[in-house]
């Protein structure tokens, strides 16, 4: 049986990370959360919910926050890495569905693509994802609809055959470009989502993030 460890990188997610949890929890996965340097109740709450918890002193971002948890987990036998987020955007309860389209497929990532709700971004970020999907996908030779998505299965097998530099938003893309250039496999599914750009609760900074999930995909035409 694969052994799954579900990881949750937070940032002053008090508001909405316990609903996050209590589902989570009621499919008895191990769970690992990295606070991110919160200043909230963010911390008590993981810690009520049972989980294991890692602490930054300061916000490093989103890309850090996982770069710790992958860390922490690959000190562990764990096979399988399942990433959501903690403002709600992401429901667990189709962690479910998504092992059973892995089980079938076997792909070494998996992502959860909200391509379908592409629409209901902001500018930006909707022309990022639109745009620049079918720049990955180009890039990788690979059906990809959503570059962008944190909902990921992923073997832990890629991330010990290759390496993550950056610290923020854009990390997730370059954990996709790099395991597809090791030749990993890749499948993107489509999943409804509550909201995409969880406007009110995400950290995400449409111009400068924007600017750096840009700028790390030119850099990537060097690797």
């Amino acid at each position: 049986m694969i052994k799954i460890c579900v990881l949750i990188p937070a940032y002053n997610a008090g508001g909405t990370i316990g609903p996050v949890l209590e589902k989570t929890r009621s499919l008895g996965l191990d769970t690992i959360v990295v606070d991110d340097g919160s200043s909230d109740e963010t911390e008590r709450i993981a810690l009520e919910y049972g989980v294991h918890l890692l602490k930054h002193h300061f916000n490093r971002g989103k890309g850090a926050a996982l770069r710790s948890g992958f860390q922490s987990i690959l000190e562990k036998d764990y096979e399988l890495i399942i990433t959501l987020d903690a403002d709600g955007q992401h429901d667990p309860l189709a962690i479910p569905s998504l092992l059973r389209i892995f089980q079938i497929v076997q792909p070494d990532l998996l992502i959860a693509s909200r391509a379908g709700g592409f629409n209901r971004m902001t500018f930006l970020r909707r022309f990022w994802n639109r745009l620049g999907v079918k720049a990955v996908a180009r890039l990788c030779h690979c059906d990809i609809t959503d570059s962008q998505s944190g909902f990921r299965l992923i073997r832990t097998k890629i991330l010990r055959e290759i390496s993550l530099t950056t610290t923020g938003f854009e990390m997730e893309l370059e954990l996709l470009i790099k395991a597809c250039k090791k030749g990993f496999s890749v499948l993107s599914i489509p999943i409804d989502v509550p909201r995409v750009d969880g406007t009110s609760s995400s950290h995400f900074k449409p111009v400068t993030d924007t600017w750096l999930v840009c700028k790390l995909y030119l850099r990537s035409l060097l690797w």
